[in-house]
């Protein structure tokens, strides 16, 4: 019995497809592995634009907290209708930052006219009028001139980081009302 070999063109035709297997293999595998490094590059960057996104908001979050609450310590370290918020002008055309006098012993917040700028941020509060509802006593949406409250004061805290800007929206009164 004897067996028939392959002519040696078979056998080079052999080993010509088997070489043209591993460039394909070698291909797939460099097309996967770039296309998961493609993935993990997208994912990274979206984590990184995320995170930042996050610190800006947190940054603009404690930027309104640390506004109302000298705009508080200013209602409650002044007289309502001598020197207090009663006095301030209202409407958005009228502008105020919170600032620490350090003259005054101890140091107390005033309210200065304009805008603030905390590093990339823009800052500002504006006070407006605020109307009762007669039967309810609850504040209403829409200032009616004829109901309106002298011991109450809308403060609306903004602050704009480029396009983007937070807002927040607080009443405060006269609390020591005489």
């Amino acid at each position: 019995m004897f067996m028939n070999l392959p002519s040696k063109s078979y056998q080079n035709d052999i080993r010509e497809s088997g070489a043209g297997f591993i460039f394909l293999e070698i291909l797939i595998a460099v097309t996967l592995i770039s296309v998961v490094f493609v993935t993990l590059l997208g994912v990274g960057f979206s984590a990184l634009t995320l995170a930042t996104s996050l610190q800006k908001t947190a940054q603009a979050d404690s930027l309104i907290k640390e506004e109302l609450e000298a705009v508080r310590s200013f209602r409650e370290g002044t007289t309502w209708q001598t020197n207090g918020l009663a006095t301030k002008s209202i409407g958005s055309a009228n502008p105020y930052y919170a600032t620490l006098d350090p003259e005054i012993n101890p140091p107390a917040w005033q309210l200065t006219e304009g805008i603030e700028t905390v590093g990339d941020f823009t800052r500002k509060v504006v006070f407006d009028a605020v109307s009762r509802d007669l039967a309810t006593n609850n504040i209403e949406a829409v200032y009616n001139a004829t109901r309106d409250d002298p011991d109450t004061r809308k403060v609306t805290v903004t602050v704009t980081l480029g396009a983007k800007t937070y807002q927040v929206i607080s009443y405060l009164t006269n609390w020591n009302q005489q």
